[in-house]
């Protein structure tokens, strides 16, 4: 019995301790509410859905693209320095550049025989 009270006790503190890790979000965009949230939500979701930024991810410099592509093809209208690097800087801190979404390739000598002929 001893061993279910620290087990649970254990349990309880993980749970607090990822709790108080995480980032509180927004619960009508789902935007990481951290500084310059409120410039992203009001200037982007203008055009497009929040869920276009949560599911995307890149570097200044992508994200820098990705405003320019807007304003080239989109419409997008210019936006201040301020209020650009605002942007710039939050998308970059929360939706930073992310190593790798897909795993890597199985190694050859895992892969299975080719049953099809090869041209």
């Amino acid at each position: 019995m001893k061993l279910l009270y620290t087990s649970l006790f254990s349990l309880l503190l993980i749970t607090i301790g990822v709790m108080t890790n995480a980032q509180e979000t927004d619960s009508a965009t789902g935007l990481i509410m951290a500084d310059g949230w409120e410039t992203v939500q009001s200037t982007c979701t203008e055009c497009h859905s929040a869920q276009l930024i949560t599911s995307n991810s890149g570097s200044e410099a992508v994200w820098k693209s990705r405003i320019i592509w807007m304003q080239e093809t989109q419409g997008l209208r210019e936006l201040s320095p301020e209020v650009e690097a605002t942007i710039l800087g939050y998308l970059s801190s929360h939706y930073g550049q992310k190593e790798s979404s897909r795993r890597p390739r199985l190694p050859a000598n895992l892969m299975p025989t080719n049953p099809y002929p090869v041209d």
